[in-house]
Formats: structure tokens, sequence, C-alpha cells
């Protein structure tokens, strides 16, 4: 399977930017790379998970036959508790039509839809890189102290 190898690729280059200990994953069960700690979740499950712990990586696979059922709210729970919980990077592997959903919740497209003919797609957040800091956002722009007593503002 395609898919089986995009995601065994993309593990090994996230392995690699960062070390990956424990993931978490939802949907299905991976048995790539032995050296991380595996946790599997069915969307109910993860859903009534208190928060114990927060993981290195998150792989939701929406696009398996088991989480077909689930609906729009569900997903969108599901991913938002990830990002703002659970997780420190997610990829989501999904079906075409949940393009938006994610790109609301700020998730950025790996794998271009265009470059395949299959109906899945790639996803990520990653919270290092989700927004980049402005020019204008630091300590020269805003306090000025050689500034104070000559304005008034």
């Amino acid at each position: 399977m395609a898919e089986q190898n995009v995601i065994t690729s993309m593990l090994d280059d996230l392995n690699n930017e960062q070390p990956i200990h424990t993931a978490l994953c939802i949907g299905q069960h991976i048995e790539q790379h032995a050296a991380i700690q595996w946790h599997y979740f069915s969307v109910t499950e993860f859903l009534n998970l208190p928060f114990t712990q927060r993981y290195d990586l998150a792989f939701v696979l929406f696009d398996t036959t088991d989480m077909q059922n689930i609906n729009a709210t569900q997903k969108s729970q599901l991913l938002v508790k990830l990002r703002d919980l659970m997780a420190k990077r997610i990829v989501v592997v999904s079906r075409l039509e949940d393009e938006k959903l994610l790109r609301s919740l700020g998730f950025t497209q790996l794998i271009d839809k265009t470059t395949h003919d299959s109906n899945f797609a790639l996803w990520q957040f990653n919270i290092l890189t989700y927004k980049h800091v402005p020019d204008w956002f630091n300590a020269k722009f805003w306090a000025n102290p050689e500034n104070w007593n000559k304005f008034r503002w």
C-alpha cells in the first residue's frame, strides 16, 4: 500500500527532526518504529481520556473504515484536544473532503493532493512552526526608553 510507504518515510523524517519517544495513534495500529512507545485509542476512548501526559507525536487516520462513522463535530473535538493538550506534533491522514476542517484548525498540508490519484491527503500541525514571529514584535518597537518624556501619546 502506497500510504504505508508514505507513513514510514514521514515518521523517519519527523524522527530525524526531533526524536520521538512517545506517540499516540487513533484509527489504526501502526507497527513501524519499534523505538517509539505507541499508545492506541479509538475516538470515543480518546475523547473521554483525561490529560495525563503530552505525547511527542499524535497520528490520526481518518481514511480508515472504522473512522468513517464519526461526524464532523467529533473530528473537530478530537483534533482540538490533540492540538491543545495531548501532542507536540500531529499528523493526520484524511480524505480530501476534510480539507476545510483541517485548514480551519491551523493544519498545513504535507502532500499536495494533485500529485497522486488516491483519495487521501497528509496534514500536520506543529506548534513550533505554526506561526512565525513578525519583525515588529520585539522590544525595539514597543518599549523605547530613549523616547520617554519626549513625546506625549
